[in-house]
């Protein structure tokens, strides 16, 4: 058991020292230091809000629609901007490297193989994902 808790720290130990985590590090820094990216993630977070109370109050789909073209207009912007864009990027970098190595250790303890986009309901490593 001690010799597992060992190789888990040398493992995290791995993953903070990876290019990815530094790089979405540095970008979450920047990012936390401007005013307007976090200002532009500001902005999509109302409008998700808004655009589920809406879905949830039965508004009619003329409302619902524009709320859409809404949120999808910030997320083009918040994309277009160099800040929010390495952030995103990064994160997502970092994210699918963890995801990697959770599906390597789901495979090591069932045998059974993720096949991308089929585990992301489940996480991988179940039987369903065949």
């Amino acid at each position: 058991m001690e010799e597992i808790l060992i190789k888990a720290k040398e493992l995290g130990d791995l993953l903070a020292e990876s290019t990815a985590l530094n790089r979405y590090k540095k970008a979450e820094k920047i990012l936390e230091n401007d005013e307007k990216g976090m200002s532009l993630l500001e902005d999509l977070r109302l409008l998700q809000i808004e655009l589920v109370r809406a879905a949830r109050e039965d508004r009619n789909e003329e409302d619902i629609s524009e709320l859409k073209e809404m949120l999808l207009s910030k997320q083009e912007e918040i994309y277009s901007y160099p800040v929010t864009r390495e952030y995103i990027d990064s994160k997502k970098e970092f994210d699918d490297l963890m995801k990697n190595v959770n599906d390597i250790i789901s495979f090591s303890i069932t045998g059974e193989e993720c096949f991308g986009s089929k585990c992301s309901s489940c996480g991988g490593g179940c039987s369903s994902c065949r």
